[in-house]
């Protein structure tokens, strides 16, 4: 799996439908907002066409992400029931002891481990959802393992290192750069503290658009990995 291909591919998508087309990057911003309708948008990335579709069809979006959402919701459900009763456990053992607090412990260990090995399929999931429209395939789990058999899991998971790193740095970047000019804004008199305010306005409209598109982007290359 060639991970700096990948990252460059979800870039140049991203930065060609999004670049110069500030309408679409404003409104964007605007379905995040909306989640639902992001999660429209993503279902058509997930499609896998090569470039960016289109922001139409915003009743079809809304819909696509409402059934992304209880898709999403159902493969966290078994997660959250683990993650509940571990918490129980722990709370009824629960007295200042050793034992008590190892048993929290492991509890929360195991939790994080079946959140993250969940996520690992729901991923996979969403998108076999986006590309057969079938509540049946996006539950149809030894499909979803196959697929990610034929991915590698160790590929799979290197990927997903990596991507989190860069959009973390990133991030940082942004947010190193944003407060630095805030601070210095805001050592002018009330009109610093509005332009500050408005710079951080401007930065969350640049920068989640521009991540959200490149994340489903990646993942949806990482998904089609499986055939190359």
């Amino acid at each position: 799996m060639e991970f700096g291909k990948m990252l460059g591919d979800s870039y140049e998508y991203t930065k060609d439908g999004l670049v110069g087309n500030w309408g679409k990057w404003l409104l964007l911003f605007i379905s995040m907002i909306i989640f639902p309708l992001w999660g429209g948008f993503q279902w058509k990335i997930y499609k896998g066409e090569s470039r960016m579709p289109a922001l139409d069809d915003w009743v079809g979006m809304f819909v696509n992400g409402i059934k992304l959402i209880i898709v999403g919701i159902v493969y966290f459900i078994i997660p959250f029931i683990i993650s509940m009763v571990f918490g129980g456990a722990g709370a009824l053992a629960s007295g200042g002891n050793d034992a008590a607090s190892a048993m929290m412990g492991l509890g929360m260990i195991i939790s994080m481990i079946v959140y993250f090995l969940f996520s690992l399929i729901a991923i996979m999931a969403l998108i076999r959802f986006a590309r057969t429209d079938s509540f049946g395939e996006a539950f149809n789990v030894s499909a979803i393992l196959a697929h990610i058999g034929k991915i590698g899991w160790v590929n799979y998971i290197l990927a997903l290192i990596v991507m989190w790193i860069v959009l973390f740095v990133a991030v940082m970047i942004f947010i190193i750069a944003m407060g630095i000019v805030s601070i210095v804004l805001a050592l002018i008199p009330i009109v610093g503290w509005l332009l500050a305010l408005l710079l951080i306005l401007i930065v969350a409209i640049l920068i989640g658009p521009f991540i959200g598109v490149f994340e489903a982007r990646y993942l949806t290359l990482i998904y089609d990995s499986a055939e190359a």
